[in-house]
């Protein structure tokens, strides 16, 4: 047992690891001075960062309560990593090689390129949507596993289940539109925030334990 509640320490503590850097991946391609290859690293890495934060998260949260609802949300929230990182690679290849092919050519084939990328761009907006189920339905039940949690406040864990509920509609309101391009309010900073103050609970959280010498239910 000693063995598996080690395991659960250390998946923890790469899960607030990547959760930071996942925080920062998400914002620094906002930033205008970020371009290029290091533009495109932290784009395509917050998927992969974001499934190993949902892993570390999982097994913080089950040792106050194992449910049905955490391995769903958590798998939710793993998916919607998975669903990212093919999302940003499409997109990276969609909206760097047609614009290169395009410039190179001439005449109608120029034309025909400026179709071909008006045809395909909506595969990725597809790939969009389904990051957007997933990150939403995941964030309602891990706010749902902060109602039952004693080191998080009811009050963050119901927010974050509005912030899920919200994004959720939003986008099936405007699909295949991005809700904030459709003139709704887009949803993607109030995720961003929320899950930069849970990894934040979740470290505190880990302070208090090695504190206090806690080792939490097996």
């Amino acid at each position: 047992m000693t063995g598996k509640h080690d395991l659960d320490q250390k998946w923890i503590d790469v899960g607030i690891m990547t959760g930071v850097l996942a925080g920062v991946a998400y914002g620094g391609p906002q930033l205008p001075f970020v371009r290029g290859w290091l533009h495109d690293l932290l784009f395509m890495g917050f998927g992969p960062l974001l499934s190993l934060t949902a892993v570390g998260s999982y097994h913080f949260f089950r040792r106050n309560r194992e449910t049905i609802s955490n391995q769903i949300g958590h798998l939710f929230l793993f998916v919607a990593g998975v669903s990212f990182t093919y999302m940003a690679t499409m997109q990276g290849s969609i909206f760097r090689l047609i614009p290169r092919y395009y410039r190179a050519a001439e005449g109608a084939d120029r034309a025909l390129w400026a179709t071909i990328l008006q045809g395909v761009s909506p595969t990725q907006l597809g790939l969009d949507f389904a990051f957007d189920i997933f990150i939403s339905v995941g964030t309602v039940l891990l706010g749902l596993q902060m109602l039952w949690h004693p080191r998080f406040w009811k009050l963050f864990g119901a927010v974050g289940m509005v912030i899920g509920a919200t994004g959720l509609t939003f986008n099936f309101i405007t699909f295949p539109d991005n809700s904030g391009e459709a003139g709704l309010i887009d949803p993607g900073p109030f995720f961003g925030v929320w899950m930069t103050f849970a990894i934040l609970q979740v470290w505190r959280c880990r302070r208090w334990e090695k504190a206090e010498n806690l080792e939490g239910p097996h």
